[in-house]
């Protein structure tokens, strides 16, 4: 195995797998350009599948044809979970000399995330070896395949096909099933923010608290869910509610308000840019009046 470069910050684990010795040096030196890696190497399929629980690689780069092995074949020995299920979705990119379309077809056919052909340049062996870190692609397993999936993103607005996932949906507009979950954890969110607000009685500090609590769970997801338009109503209402604190009473209308944009929020898809800015900007609009009107009525 070649030498470990230890560093103080988070490394990526590369293992190489090639039998050749000038071409595995040369992907090897390649990989050592990346900044914070540690590189090993074996030089046969098995020998592979042995390291794999030892040295827990982040990404696979294997070459395809070796005395004796084959690196797509190995591939699929690891997605079917010969090396136990925590690392059926280690990445895989294979470099092979190979170029045909049935070549690519097969290789992509048995689980490997990214293919590169040889003679490779720097830049393009590091641009796919990125690709699988950048890019988390959706894990397959049906009867005929289990690996990554293997729709590339530029196309699949694109796709036509039948939909045969659970989650696919015929609208092409629609937001990733990831996304729809969190979406819908955060309507949730509101329906409970809506029964505390309902419930709240004057002076009742423990269940102001829960509101607060829960609007702060509310705008957590939505900064984990890196939705900026939705981060900004969410943190708008926790911050209104942690403003007015516990010794002074909330403006139910402007909470509703909150809830009633946060709901529209998640009800559109990420698509629709326009609509979702428009109900960012109404309900800055809407609170700002409101709190003016409840100024007005205070004084």
């Amino acid at each position: 195995m070649s030498d470990r470069r230890t560093k103080t910050e988070k490394t990526l684990r590369i293992l190489v797998v090639d039998d050749k010795p000038f071409q595995r040096r040369l992907t090897i030196e390649t990989l050592r350009q990346m900044r914070s890696v540690v590189v090993e190497h074996v030089e046969s399929a098995d020998h592979c599948i042995e390291t794999l629980p030892l040295f827990a690689p982040d990404i696979i780069v294997t070459t395809w044809d070796m005395d004796g092995s084959d690196g797509v074949a190995m591939t699929a020995r690891i997605r079917a979970g010969e090396c136990g299920e925590t690392f059926r979705r280690v990445p895989i990119v294979v470099v092979t000399e190979r170029g045909r379309p049935s070549d690519i077809d097969r290789a992509r056919s048995s689980g490997v995330n990214e293919f590169v052909q040889t003679p490779f340049s720097t830049a393009t062996l590091l641009r796919r070896v990125r690709e699988t870190q950048r890019r988390i692609r959706d894990f397959v397993e049906s009867a005929k395949y289990v690996g990554p999936c293997r729709r590339r993103r530029a196309s699949e607005i694109d796709y036509d096909g039948p939909r045969r996932r659970l989650f696919d949906s015929n609208d092409k507009q629609a937001d990733a099933p990831d996304v729809q979950i969190r979406k819908g954890l955060a309507r949730m969110y509101c329906e409970r923010i809506g029964e505390l607000l309902k419930a709240l009685k004057p002076g009742d500090a423990d269940a102001l608290r829960d509101l607060g609590l829960t609007s702060g769970q509310l705008s957590a997801l939505a900064g984990d869910m890196k939705d900026r338009l939705l981060m900004s109503a969410c943190s708008s209402l926790f911050n209104y509610v942690k403003g007015v604190g516990a010794g002074h009473s909330l403006n139910a209308e402007v909470v509703q308000a909150h809830l009633d944009s946060i709901v529209q929020l998640a009800e559109l898809p990420d698509s629709q840019v326009e609509l979702r800015q428009t109900v960012t900007q109404q309900l800055t609009v809407m609170v700002t009046k409101k709190l003016r009107q409840a100024g007005g009525r205070a004084a």
